[in-house]
């Protein structure tokens, strides 16, 4: 909880620094160099491990930033987090800043689960429609899921709509 508690901290304060358009964009580097970091075993032990010395972990990012080449923004702030020893907690500050990013500009971010991949018209057919629940502008995660036999299941948050076969199929076999 804790952890959650200062990742919105850093997550506000990289928001109150940049301006609207670039979120996006600093959203995407950060998740670069987290994906990386999160990616190698090597890269953890380095970051993580409080008894290295600090100026190597600066050397080491330094010499990621030179691979990734990053906004001056989102150099400042991973040496930022870095020094202060909130590396860990990177994904966190992102899930955070999207969140943050997503009420800014009235967006919500759904995940949907299909049996089968939908076409562009179903895809829009779903924006429109939670869309029009939401009273937001929609963003689909969609990911296939065969196991679902058919129908859809959709996360806003905290709330899951579970209209899949498999999930029909469940209610049944308990009421019998």
């Amino acid at each position: 909880m804790k952890e959650i508690i200062v990742a919105e901290r850093y997550a506000r304060a990289m928001i109150d620094i940049i301006k609207g358009s670039a979120v996006n964009n600093i959203i995407a580097e950060l998740k670069q160099i987290s994906t990386t970091i999160e990616g190698s075993d090597e890269l953890k032990r380095i970051f993580y491990n409080p008894s290295i010395a600090m100026k190597f972990k600066e050397n080491v990012l330094s010499q990621l930033f030179v691979r990734f080449k990053p906004d001056a923004t989102v150099r400042k702030f991973i040496y930022l987090i870095l020094n202060k020893n909130r590396i860990k907690l990177l994904d966190k500050i992102i899930f955070a800043l999207e969140n943050l990013s997503d009420k800014i500009t009235n967006r919500a971010r759904i995940r949907v689960k299909t049996a089968l991949k939908l076409d562009e018209k179903e895809v829009e057919t779903l924006k429109k429609r939670f869309a029009d629940i939401t009273e937001k502008d929609v963003m689909l995660d969609i990911h296939v899921e065969p196991e679902l036999i058919g129908g859809i299941i959709a996360q806003i948050g905290s709330t899951v709509y579970d209209g899949s076969i498999k999930n029909q199929l469940r209610t049944m076999y308990r009421k019998l």
